[in-house]
């Protein structure tokens, strides 16, 4: 029985060495055409797939597509991938996203455009969102959403959190600096955070939402320095068939002890992360391309 135990337990670490070798080293590296190439795929790719989900609004647009327009956060990545983009569609797509957000003068329109005039939030508005949502709309608005105490001290401590938390304080953070410009204190309060985040890219080998998320709130923060090639390969590698992404990667969910079984669809909110990500290293990084690839 010690035997059984001690193969399975040699097994599992040995199982786990690869997953982390091949999360983190390219065997062998791609060649910077074939890199290009790859990026190029997955951008358009994915542009296809956001525009086959919305075409105009309030008609022709799938549940996706909504869920796209209607999330702020996932709205901005479309607005900033049109911004960046040479593709008429896709520069459309992202002024049709702001006009939108004009329409409704939620405060949240502020996360999509932040010179967007919105009416003022009631209480009753803010206290329905989640902290961290707050957290984002503070650091886009800080004029329009005041925080607590308690609130500004959880947004700006430089331990308290992780996975999926730390991305959303990196997210409300990058506003932040946005609207209110960078303070040496700001910045190395965003480098611990980010230098934790790029930690846990390293050893989360599963591609989840997460997964993207991760490199999508590093490259959008300024920091492709810290985003490894071989995270980038994997990303668009699990881009799928239609151009989108799944939230899921082989079941597996954002949170490690839960399992996803059954058919799953690429979804709005991977698929905005996955294509930020193509569209920042195209036109935003090239050097990043030029110094990971020959």
């Amino acid at each position: 029985m010690r035997r059984i135990a001690a193969s399975v337990a040699i097994l599992f670490v040995l199982a786990l060495g690869a997953a982390l070798l091949n999360n983190n080293v390219s065997i062998p590296r791609p060649s910077r055409a074939e890199f290009v190439g790859n990026l190029d795929q997955t951008l358009a790719r994915s542009t296809n797939w956001a525009l086959r989900q919305y075409q105009q609004i309030g008609s022709g647009s799938t549940p996706e597509g909504r869920s796209l327009l209607s999330n702020s956060a996932t709205a901005h990545m479309v607005v900033d991938c049109a911004s960046l983009s040479s593709e008429p569609r896709m520069k459309a797509l992202g002024s049709s996203f702001v006009d939108a957000w004009k329409v409704e003068a939620n405060v949240l329109g502020k996360v999509v455009d932040p010179a967007m005039p919105t009416n003022a939030p009631s209480e009753r508005e803010l206290r329905s969102l989640e902290e961290y949502q707050r957290w984002i709309l503070h650091g886009a608005a800080p004029n329009d959403v005041p925080l607590s105490p308690k609130e500004l001290e959880h947004m700006f401590s430089p331990d308290k959190y992780r996975t999926g938390k730390a991305t959303h304080q990196l997210f409300a953070l990058y506003f932040y600096r946005k609207s209110q410009g960078p303070t040496p204190e700001l910045n190395r309060l965003m480098q611990k955070i980010e230098e934790r985040i790029a930690w846990e890219a390293a050893v989360d080998f599963r591609v989840t939402d997460l997964y993207l998320q991760r490199l999508a709130f590093l490259l959008a923060a300024g920091r492709p320095d810290l985003v490894r090639p071989r995270w980038v390969e994997r990303a668009f590698a699990a881009q799928q068939i239609d151009g989108g992404w799944l939230e899921s990667w082989h079941g597996w969910t954002r949170t490690p002890y839960r399992f996803s079984f059954g058919d799953e669809l690429s979804n709005a909110h991977s698929t905005a992360q996955g294509m930020w990500i193509a569209y920042m290293l195209k036109h935003r990084y090239p050097e990043w391309i030029d110094k990971n690839y020959k």
